[in-house]
């Protein structure tokens, strides 16, 4: 029996085992903000060390630990990172869920909790896929690299930036995640937030005397409307990521509904969050409004600004500060481990995933801005972020497997 044959029978005898793992992962409360992720490292750095794994803690914020560890193979070759976040999106109100938020229950096929999919089940599928490897590293040549991280769902200095940053060893030849992708896709891309925070003010006055000063609120909702006219700037992708796009057309739209194509290769606003005014019968004097532009793969940040710019100054009163920003980012669609995985996931699935640009953030951003190929396969976002969230343990098992021999798969070519 062959050394993947091994390992794809223990995956399907672990069955009830991984989908425990998950369970414990959930049940552990992660929320981001506050981020403290304290209590789920402490349980995952136990198991590791109950396998016998080294690992490190690191902790530029006490309260926001990052995980690394490192196995070699069985001689020189290449150099595979996985990477997993702990924190997750806040559960919100206990009582839109079903059941508690953290409590793990599996019922019809689906496993729930918040950070079920979002994605506790992709770092459970990088610890395992670590676990596995790291039992069989004589099989295997190479290395391989373990990183989990705090400080994700903020897109903060705490968790993958610090490690990218100052830790070259967690950087290799390629990552691999399990952030939701659905088991249709392969992301090799994904727009870049450019979060803003607009401001207007005015001298207010009366509510019965609005001939007295602009509302602040009515000139933000204008500066808003004029905002939706950054769609029309003019991208420039390169002929792969483009025709990977036409090729994917069809899927991405059956999957996660009408205009996903557009939103992906369009510069898209949302205005999240809106404080304003005092009073009913006041004219408000102040606005300020957190609005989220996603930038897609060929169109950077700057270009976008310069517009925020031209439209800002037409709007007396008005003013903004950037909150966040990072740039859209793409690695190669035909890269070998997209074959490796879209093999795996066919195997497992019965679904041959096509290369896809991402409508969300991940970490692996930061290792395409320095030049590493780092590809999502994971489970579909059932209500990510949303009560009741939930991943199938069909997409739970698969992640699992299709990492697991992937990973081994790619080490050992």
């Amino acid at each position: 029996m062959t050394i993947r044959q091994q390992l794809t029978e223990q995956l399907a005898a672990d069955r009830d085992r991984i989908i425990e793992l998950v369970q414990d992962l959930i049940r552990i409360p992660s929320e981001n903000p506050p981020g403290d992720t304290t209590e789920v490292c402490a349980w995952v750095v136990d198991y590791l060390g109950r396998h016998g794994m080294d690992y490190e803690i690191v902790a530029p914020e006490p309260t926001m630990p990052n995980v690394i560890a490192h196995v070699e193979g069985n001689g020189p070759g290449k150099h595979l990172v996985l990477n997993g976040h702990f924190d997750v999106f806040p559960a919100g109100d206990a009582d839109a869920w079903t059941d508690d938020p953290f409590s793990g229950v599996v019922r019809d096929g689906k496993l729930y909790g918040r950070g079920a999919n979002d994605m506790k089940a992709g770092t459970a599928a990088s610890i395992l896929t670590f676990v596995y490897l790291a039992e069989r590293r004589e099989h295997w040549p190479g290395k391989l690299t373990l990183t989990l991280v705090s400080d994700e769902e903020t897109f903060g200095p705490y968790g993958a930036r610090h490690l990218v940053k100052h830790r070259p060893d967690v950087l290799g030849d390629a990552l691999l995640s399990g952030e939701p992708s659905t088991p249709y896709f392969v992301r090799y891309a994904e727009k870049g937030p450019l979060w803003i925070e607009l401001n207007v003010q005015t001298p207010g006055g009366h509510g019965g005397y609005p001939q007295t000063s602009p509302n602040a609120i009515l000139l933000a909702g204008d500066v808003l409307r004029d905002l939706q006219a950054l769609n029309e700037i003019e991208i420039r992708a390169s002929a792969a990521v483009l025709a990977s796009v036409e090729d994917s057309r069809e899927r991405l739209e059956e999957t996660f509904g009408p205009g996903t194509v557009d939103a992906l290769t369009h510069v898209t606003v949302n205005a999240g969050v809106i404080e304003g005014g005092d009073k009913v019968n006041m004219i408000a004097a102040s606005c300020r409004v957190e609005v989220d532009i996603r930038t897609p793969v060929g169109v950077t940040t700057d270009e976008v600004l310069a517009k925020v710019d031209e439209i800002i100054a037409r709007h007396e009163g008005a003013s903004y500060r950037i909150i966040n920003r990072a740039e859209s980012n793409a690695c190669e669609p035909d890269h070998e481990l997209v074959a490796i995985i879209q093999n795996n996931a066919e195997a497992a699935r019965g679904i041959r995933p096509l290369p896809s640009l991402g409508l969300g953030g991940t970490d692996c951003r930061l290792w395409r801005y320095r030049g590493i190929p780092a590809y999502v396969y994971g489970p579909t976002p059932y209500a990510m972020g949303a009560p009741d969230e939930h991943v199938l343990l069909d997409d739970l098992l698969a992640t699992v497997q299709v990492h697991a021999l992937s990973a081994l798969d790619y080490l050992s070519t």
